[in-house]
């Protein structure tokens, strides 16, 4: 039987998951050419150069974990019930490699660029369900935006291990206490 042959994806697969498990020294050329037990011509059959490979990594970590989490909150449903699914699926994501890709990023301007466009488009879906949830401006609901992912980002750095049940714990908390207060006639 032939052995099928490592592929792009097989290479930025292994990347994503050797940045999650070992940070950004996983993923250096030397080491992602041991962990897929392939020559560093295999590896450049399918890459330019290890610059490339670091892109194509952060352009997989942006589609899947920020572009696939808004995309797959149903936009029928109500604002209220897009808050929870958004939140749901936050938690669904990978804490460790979400720690690596901004390590990653504070090496290498251009994965700073791709991190800088996932955290727009978190705070403005956050923005967008603040203003549909609450009735806010968007300057204020902006704000809201930016502390609630800022607690996020924060636990990632505090927690990545945190297990499921805390996290949906904390989110609850932080949910009724940010509702009860903007439900109040004289929120800001």
């Amino acid at each position: 039987m032939k052995k099928r042959r490592f592929s792009r994806d097989d290479w930025i697969t292994l990347g994503l998951t050797e940045l999650s498990t070992n940070g950004p020294e996983g993923v250096k050329l030397e080491a992602i050419c041991n962990a897929a037990r392939l020559t560093r011509g295999s590896f450049y059959h399918h890459f330019n150069d290890h610059e490339t490979f670091l892109l194509s990594l952060a352009e997989r970590w942006l589609n899947s974990q920020t572009t696939q989490v808004a995309d797959n909150v149903e936009k029928d449903a109500s604002p209220t019930d897009q808050s929870f699914a958004l939140t749901e699926a936050a938690m669904q994501i990978d804490y460790r490699l979400e720690l690596g890709m901004r390590e990653l990023g504070r090496r290498a301007p251009a994965i700073g660029g791709i991190i800088k466009k996932a955290d727009t488009i978190r705070v403005e879906t956050l923005s967008s369900l603040y203003q549909q949830r609450y009735g806010l401006d968007a300057t204020t609901a902006g704000e809201l935006a930016f502390l609630e992912y800022a607690t996020f980002s924060g636990i990632i750095l505090l927690d990545p291990d945190m297990p499921q049940d805390r996290q949906k714990s904390l989110a609850d908390l932080y949910d009724k206490t940010v509702s009860r207060s903007l439900t109040k006639k004289d929120h800001p």
